[in-house]
């Protein structure tokens, strides 16, 4: 079965409705419910994710406490059936009928879904281009310490100007 993104599945919901689809993609977050969970799923297609619902009945418990064990990161491809859910929050979710670890994910990975500080950005080393880059290219407010404006202040009141010394060769000219 062909796969499928997710930013295709938000286009063609309608049609796409009670069919069949294999979709892969990296976890986001996972939620275990004892009896069922969900695997929040995004592919990059899309900024939009794709909740795969998980059930202890359709997967087998071997299968489902595998599934269930992954971590933030990991690389995984489910097949399922999309089942429209115009009632609730996301337009469809995916009921998984099998699953397929293409990447298995550290657990102590260091990008969780939640909001990152700068001081927490910095400490990880292959990060830190990154960040250099954003803070280069953001535009940023660019305050100078007070003692630095008092400075400026009174030079321009007293009309100080600054003669650079001339050096010895330049003053025989």
């Amino acid at each position: 079965m062909d796969r499928k993104t997710i930013a295709s599945l938000y286009a063609d919901a309608a049609e796409l409705g009670g069919q069949a689809v294999t979709v892969a993609g990296w976890v986001r977050s996972i939620r275990d419910m004892k009896n069922f969970g969900f695997v929040t799923l995004n592919d990059g297609s899309c900024f939009k994710d794709l909740q795969v619902v998980v059930n202890r009945e359709n997967l087998g418990d071997a299968v489902y406490d595998d599934v269930i064990a992954q971590s933030v990161g990991a690389a995984l491809s489910f097949e399922g059936v999309l089942e429209l859910t115009p009632d609730r929050p996301q337009p469809f979710e995916l009921q998984a009928k099998s699953y397929v670890v293409e990447g298995a994910s550290a657990p102590d990975y260091p990008m969780q879904k939640k909001r990152q500080t700068r001081e927490f950005l910095r400490t990880p080393q292959h990060l830190r281009p990154c960040l250099l880059h954003a803070l280069r290219t953001l535009p940023l407010l660019h305050v100078t310490p007070p003692i630095k404006q008092t400075m400026v202040r009174f030079l321009v009141r007293s009309v100080v100007y600054y003669r650079p010394r001339q050096s010895s060769s330049q003053s025989d000219l």
